[in-house]
């Protein structure tokens, strides 16, 4: 069977590609993720607090920290 690779679409596919970029150990800062995701896909609806609440929920399981660094 063949997998296909299609290009991620949702915010939630687009966090969990932008975290995976990292390594195990690595500070994923929310103020950069947010930057990432915004010019990479500028029209999505959600807003930083929900792109915040994704990176708190998926950078732990590929064993990262969150930086809370929006307001620097």
């Amino acid at each position: 069977m063949l997998e296909s690779h299609h290009p991620p679409t949702t915010a939630r596919d687009l966090v969990r590609e932008i975290i995976q970029a990292g390594s195990e150990g690595d500070i994923i800062s929310v103020k950069a993720t947010i930057a990432t995701l915004r010019g990479r896909a500028v029209s999505l609806d959600e807003t930083d607090c929900q792109i915040v609440e994704l990176v708190v929920e998926i950078a732990p399981v590929f064993g990262m920290f969150v930086a809370f660094d929006l307001k620097e």
